[in-house]
């Protein structure tokens, strides 16, 4: 369960909230490393409400998302009454710098640490749509996973996610997250978000790790200039799934058929048409089923 903190408390953790201490940001917070009085180290992310109108229905989302507990979901630890939350800190930082950042990417992360990195993030998301009351996060992408000193993922950044009251309800998205890892329905007009739209998305994550491509860029293929997905599934039906693989990955850490299986389940989830995507407990058992 999530606590309040004071803004002494925070002022204090950030040296009142100094650059020095800023570690990322996005279109309407910053994010600090801090340590708190107990020792204890801490992201804290600061909104800026003036940037971010639904401040107030963000809070009350937050809040009930620190009641979940999974090794694969950052901890909310905390919120103060004006715009700070504080969550568990996670030491390597986000999967999209690590694959896309010259500067900082591990060239030597192999394919057995990707698949690991897959696997908690389905663990992950399988847990959040098998609530009681499922939750459906809505931007499911590199830069919202994070990586500890184990290279185990825990997913991040709920401030678009909601709760899904019945099997057959929607809530509204259209334009939220990032439009690279959205399901073809999102858009071309569709005014809601399901448990399917995070399932195509894990899919596209599936294939950025599995190939280092920036699902924002285009790959050219045939003389053409293609997107991820439809780059993808081209090589697929040519049988050239080994040529996919991330060129940094050592090809003797490679198994052919698990290569060839593992990109069939990314082209499963990024199926067009949602019904016939799997759900995520189906992922997560064919994924299992390539480590056993």
């Amino acid at each position: 369960m999530s606590s309040q903190f004071s803004m002494a408390k925070l002022l204090r953790a950030t040296n009142n909230f100094s650059s020095d201490m800023i570690i990322g940001y996005g279109d309407c917070f910053l994010l600090y490393k801090a340590q708190l009085s107990n020792g204890l180290t801490v992201a804290i992310k600061k909104l800026d409400p003036r940037e971010f109108p639904g401040f107030r229905e963000f809070r009350a989302e937050v809040e009930t998302l620190g009641k979940l507990r999974h090794p694969n979901i950052v901890k909310l630890l905390g919120y103060s009454s004006v715009g700070h939350f504080v969550y568990e800190y996670i030491e390597r930082g986000d999967l999209h710098c690590l694959l896309h950042d010259s500067e900082v990417r591990d060239n030597s992360l192999p394919w057995e640490t990707r698949f690991q990195i897959v696997r908690g993030v389905a663990d992950g998301l399988a847990y959040l749509h098998g609530l009681e009351t499922p939750i459906v996060h809505r931007d499911i992408r590199a830069k919202n996973v994070l990586l500890d000193l184990e290279f185990q993922p825990h997913i991040t950044n709920f401030g678009l996610a909601r709760r899904i009251e019945s099997q057959h309800s929607h809530v509204s998205t259209c334009t939220d997250g990032a439009i690279a890892y959205m399901p073809p329905e999102y858009l071309v007009g569709c005014n809601v978000a399901t448990l399917k739209g995070d399932v195509f998305s894990f899919g596209v994550l599936m294939l950025e790790i599995a190939t280092g491509r920036c699902p924002s860029l285009l790959n050219e293929l045939n003389g053409k200039k293609r997107g991820l997905v439809e780059w993808a599934k081209r090589m697929i039906t040519s049988n050239r799934q080994m040529e996919m693989v991330d060129s940094r990955i050592l090809r003797q850490d490679l198994d052919k058929v698990i290569v060839e299986q593992y990109m069939s389940i990314a082209c499963l989830c990024t199926f067009n048409n949602d019904k016939g995507r799997p759900p995520m407990r189906e992922v997560v058992e064919l994924l299992n089923e390539l480590s056993m």
